[in-house]
């Protein structure tokens, strides 16, 4: 059985299991009761220092879309995939005047994407897109199965092999476990972290989630018999680096670089737009939050400090990865339409490019 099929199995494994022994979930949420809340970023729970940019990124959302919608089906409007809340701030017609100045952009995987192989590389379908557009973007694959310190390390020697122009802003994208990698890296590596210009979570596990709090030990024994050459067992620390506990201790024992411009988007979502593999954790969330994308309760995905662009209408899946075609057991959803990672990660570079 290939190794891909056997990971999909012990996904399905997980979820079933969890459904077992987990008490029964509220009922579901409509997307009118969803939008009707406050902001997530307005919560008590919520990190400190989020600036509103929702109506800005919206503007360059949108135009982006425009120009490219996503890869099949119909096109749909920016409102399809960006909730609109009742607190979103008026903003202009179209974005500022943008210029296509040079760039370089690393993103950084998310937890176990070395077992899932190419498909698991955060806006792959994006990139060579982006390139053709003058943007020098690459990404680090960092440990699938290992912590933050470990995967910080990783940041940084990739970081010192990759030749690195100083007059060129420098930005790093990290999706899921990726964003809290790039937050250790910047604190572990102080000199490193000087030559960075700006970091942005896309559904970043930055809080952790409520997910590893419940099945930490059960997901290192569905995946520690993995073969090693597909899935390094790296130092075993993943989900223990996402438990609510441990992401709160280190946001209030780590100080962020202050010469760092800070992003947040965040997700969440409706049953039907639910992978079938990240059903059961959605439902499993809504027992803490209404508002969450089947792996984190959505203000659990914002930076402290950081500019806020968005909440996107996707499971955490959805927002970075396209897994439909080779992952059809895994990632099936009642809504068909595929979310548009090129413009997402466009308007995401321009907004950063313009600040």
């Amino acid at each position: 059985m290939p190794v891909e099929r056997r990971i999909a199995t012990r996904v399905f494994a997980i979820t079933a299991l969890a459904g077992l022994v987990l008490p029964g979930c509220v009922s579901p949420p409509t997307a009118d009761e969803l939008r009707r809340l406050p902001s997530p970023h307005l919560d008590a729970g919520a990190p400190p220092g989020i600036v509103d940019g929702r109506a800005e990124f919206r503007a360059l959302f949108c135009e982006a879309l425009g120009d490219h919608p996503q890869n099949d089906g119909p096109p749909m409007a920016c409102d399809f995939w960006l909730h609109r809340l009742e607190d979103e701030p008026a903003g202009p017609a179209s974005g500022r005047p943008y210029s296509a100045a040079p760039m370089q952009v690393l993103l950084v995987t998310g937890a176990f994407s070395e077992c899932f192989g190419e498909q698991a590389r955060p806006f792959g379908d994006a990139l060579d897109s982006l390139r053709d557009s003058g943007i020098r973007i690459d990404t680090v694959v960092v440990g699938g199965r290992s912590g933050t310190v470990h995967n910080a390390r990783e940041i940084a020697d990739y970081l010192d092999a990759w030749p690195i122009r100083p007059d060129i802003p420098l930005v790093l994208v990290g999706y899921s476990k990726g964003a809290i990698d790039i937050l250790q890296f910047l604190v572990d590596f102080p000199e490193a972290a000087q030559r960075i210009d700006a970091v942005v979570g896309v559904a970043g596990s930055v809080g952790g989630s409520p997910l590893a709090d419940d099945f930490d030990d059960l997901y290192e024994f569905l995946f520690s018999h993995l073969p090693s050459g597909h899935c390094p067992p790296g130092d075993g620390d993943v989900v223990h680096s996402l438990r609510t506990e441990v992401r709160d201790a280190w946001l209030r024992e780590n100080e962020l670089p202050a010469s760092v411009d800070y992003y947040s988007i965040a997700a969440f979502t409706t049953r039907d737009r639910v992978a079938r593999s990240l059903t059961i954790p959605w439902k499993t969330l809504l027992r803490h939050g209404l508002r969450n994308d089947g792996q984190l309760l959505v203000h659990d995905a914002l930076i402290p400090g950081s500019t806020l662009l968005g909440y996107l209408d996707a499971d955490h899946w959805a927002v970075a990865l396209d897994i439909e075609e080779e992952s059809p057991l895994l990632a099936h959803r009642d809504e068909k339409a595929r979310f548009p990672h090129r413009a997402l990660l466009q308007a995401i570079l321009r907004q950063v490019a313009s600040n």
